[in-house]
């Protein structure tokens, strides 16, 4: 079994490809920003160092979380990406475990306390007794998860420590009785990702990315680009469809729809991780938008907001002189959106949406409101 890894959910970038138990190439660097960057080189390099193509993997592994926002959703995205375009699975593994397994080979020891810096005077953290999570990962103060692991392993002399905040939680446990070992490892690593995927089963774990909390603050204007979808953007969207809207639609639709007359659409990013996405049909002097759809940590930054302007913008470009869409009747923060930018009640179809909700038709004159914010930037 060939096996690729990646990790960019922290403080690193780093790629691995496992070939059996054989580690075939490996790549790592410390990395604050710049993971979306940096991400597809090094996989290629790995692969050339591995002699191997993506044809040739038959399994795939990714981090998680918990993690920055923009990293995650980074590996997140590129690993659906192949995952849709190799028809691979995708194995997903958290952040402390895979720290938690690089403090255990390197430390021998058998019980592992993860402790990484998640500011605000609280941590990300978890403990694993070999392999299995004795304390799930979870967000807490460091006092708290220090009480917590006493009460467990009071009586315990091979425990070790890992990821950013090892050196207090060290000091923590052992003003608590318990001499922890202080590993040397701070961020995770593809490699340990890649071994433990490869001992679980194809679905064993979500692929989702797992937030334990919001963002701590809006992002700045500056930071959000839009750019023009194209027929290679058609697994990412599916995958921002799929994680985002009720109505899931696979990469052949968005592909088939962008590679028709009158099809068009916008990414929007931030940091370079994807964010959001609008899809639109125009035909004769009508449009129509058939998906709008922004992540949920990016919301409430204005990124529906601009993609809807730019793409009635283009759709006026086109000819055309309306501008339709859908929304379900109980989807407010939609609605109100549409409403504030002028859209109108057209008609009503009952019991549309799977879960039994109505779908408003809306439609808005073009031209629309000038593109203003939703104006097209190049990606950095």
């Amino acid at each position: 079994m060939k096996l690729l890894a990646v990790d960019t959910a922290l403080g690193a970038c780093s790629v691995a490809i496992l070939a059996g138990e054989r580690l075939a190439a490996h790549r790592w660097a410390p990395m604050v920003r710049g993971h979306a960057e940096a991400l597809a080189p090094l996989v290629q390099a790995t692969l050339n160092e591995a002699g191997l193509e993506l044809s040739d993997l038959d399994r795939l592994a990714v981090t998680t979380g918990p993690g920055t926002f923009t990293g995650q959703r980074v590996g997140l995205a590129f690993m659906r990406g192949l995952r849709l375009a190799l028809d691979r699975p995708l194995i997903g593994v958290t952040t402390l475990e895979a720290m938690a397994a690089a403090a255990a080979q390197e430390t021998q020891a058998s019980a592992i306390v993860v402790v990484h810096e998640a500011k605000r005077g609280e941590v990300y953290a978890a403990a694993f007794d070999r392999t299995i999570p004795v304390v799930p990962v979870k967000l807490a103060t460091h006092d708290a998860l220090m009480n917590e692991i006493q009460s467990l392993w009071h009586d315990r002399s091979d425990v070790a420590v890992a990821g950013t905040g090892a050196e207090a939680a060290q000091s923590g446990l052992c003003a608590r009785g318990i001499a922890a070992t202080l590993s040397s490892v701070r961020q995770p690593d593809a490699q340990f990702v890649a071994r433990l995927a490869a001992s679980r089963s194809d679905g064993d774990s979500e692929t989702k990315p797992l937030y334990l909390r919001q963002p701590d603050a809006k992002l700045a204007m500056s930071a959000i680009r839009l750019r023009p979808a194209a027929t290679a953007d058609a697994a990412l969207l599916a995958e921002l469809n799929a994680a985002n809207l009720a109505e899931v639609w696979d990469a052949k639709f968005f592909s088939h729809v962008l590679s028709s007359p009158g099809g068009f659409g916008f990414v929007a990013q931030a940091h370079g991780a994807p964010t959001g996405f609008v899809l639109v049909r125009a035909i004769y002097d009508e449009a129509e938008v058939l998906a709008l759809a922004v992540s949920k940590p990016y919301r409430r930054n204005g990124i529906g907001r601009r993609l809807l302007k730019e793409a009635a913008s283009e759709a006026g470009r086109m000819g055309a002189a309306k501008l339709f869409l859908e929304v379900a009747t109980g989807n407010s923060p939609a609605r109100n959106l549409y409403v504030s930018e002028g859209f109108r009640v057209a008609g009503r179809r009952k019991a549309y949406y799977a879960d039994g909700q109505d779908a408003l038709l809306l439609q808005v004159a073009l031209p629309f409101a000038e593109a203003g914010l939703g104006k097209i930037s190049k990606v950095d």
